[in-house]
């Protein structure tokens, strides 16, 4: 499954972000596709992949604490 995030970083927590970037552990199940600086907001934009929405989740947890994400499923066109 393909999961896209927009995350906008909560005022003052730059710094914070930073550092979880740096050591972000990334679970063997989860791959991320790419995680984009954005001019402008949102701050950042992360796609990636999950085996379900439980995981998912859990993954972008780890964000919570610094920026605020939105996070929806990605359904490739093609399969539409």
């Amino acid at each position: 499954m393909i999961f896209v995030s927009t995350l906008d970083v909560i005022p003052g927590k730059v710094d914070d972000f930073r550092q979880i970037i740096k050591t972000l552990e990334i679970p063997e199940d989860i791959k991320i596709r790419e995680f984009l600086s954005l001019f402008g907001k949102p701050d950042f934009l992360l796609t990636f992949e999950a085996p379900n929405e439980e995981r998912a989740l859990s993954f972008i947890l780890k964000f919570v604490s610094v920026a605020v994400p939105k996070t929806s499923l990605g359904v490739p066109v093609e399969k539409m």
